[in-house]
Formats: structure tokens, sequence, C-alpha cells
């Protein structure tokens, strides 16, 4: 028997909102173009926040699939697992961080950044540091997609990587049935 939660209804708008990300960064840096209206400085500037929301919108969703894992395990009488121990259990990506810890950590990122004065040391800033981005690092977000995308920043492929973690986590709860 399949729980409700098993259908994926969060990718559809996750998928829309990096497809429109991806043509507004590409309109940004049209503008570097002549006629000039932004220089490619100042356009990716601004790209980084929408990188940074798109970030955002992943940790969401990636939220959502914990709540829907810790549902479906409750519906088969199994206890809850942590959002901590799922986001670990992603493919590994560099050092033993998950993509699924590295996409949390950039959406922690653009969140908190401006409140730092100096780089600290926290869960976020490791998970950043282990794709070798560091308070140097010029675009950080945009590095990070890159990373993430194999460096072509096509967004969807993020949504693909979290749709595949939500599906091998839902594959789990059944062999474990």
């Amino acid at each position: 028997m399949h729980h409700y939660k098993e259908m994926d209804y969060r990718s559809m708008p996750l998928r829309v909102l990096c497809t429109s990300t991806e043509n507004a960064i590409k309109e940004l840096i049209s503008f570097t173009k002549e006629p000039v209206f932004l220089d490619g400085i100042t356009a990716l500037e601004y790209a980084e926040y929408l990188y940074g929301a798109v970030f955002v919108a992943c940790q969401a969703y990636a939220v959502g699939v914990v709540s829907d894992i810790n549902d479906i395990r409750a519906s088969a009488g199994k206890e809850k697992v942590s959002k901590l121990s799922l986001y670990k259990q992603s493919p590994a990506v560099n050092s033993g961080t998950s993509s699924i810890e590295f996409i949390n950590a950039l959406a922690n990122y653009f969140k908190h950044n401006e409140e730092w004065s100096a780089w600290p040391e926290n869960e976020t800033t490791k998970a950043l540091k282990y794709f070798g981005l560091t308070e140097s690092t010029e675009f950080p977000l945009k590095s990070g997609a890159e990373i993430l995308t194999g460096h072509d920043s096509e967004l969807r492929l993020v949504c693909e990587i979290l749709e595949d973690w939500r599906f091998g986590l839902i594959e789990k709860c059944h062999q474990n049935a």
C-alpha cells in the first residue's frame, strides 16, 4: 500500500521557480551586452540574490521531504529519522558532505551571511569549505550552483538532485517495510 505523501507535489513549483530564475539570470547577464545597462560584476551580484532564493526554496523542499518520509515511516509503525540523518542519505559529493547538506548550507549562507562580520566557524561554513567555498569566494551561490550542476548552472539539475534523493528515501521505506 502506498502512502499519499509519496506523491511529490512540491516538485513542479520548484522546477518552475528554477526555470524562471535561470531565465532571469540570463536576462541580467544580457544587460551587460550592448547597449550596456549593467556592468558584469553588478549583474552577478544581483544574480546572487536569485540563486539564494532558489536555494532557500530547495531547503524548504528538503524540509518537506523529511516531513513526508517521517509520516510514511510513522504509518508503517517506524520511528522518525532526524533531518540531519536524512540529509546525509544523499550521494556524497565531496569529503563526506552530501549534496543535500551542501544545498542546505548554501541556503543558510544566503539567509545569514549579512549578519557575519567575519566568516564564522559553524556547520554552514564547514560544509561550504568542503566544496572549496570560503570567505574569499566572490560569488559563492553561483559557484555552489555550478558545483552542484557540473558547471552549467542549470538550476533544474538541483531540482533533480532533490527529487532523486526523495525517491531514494521512499524506496528505502519500502525495502525496510
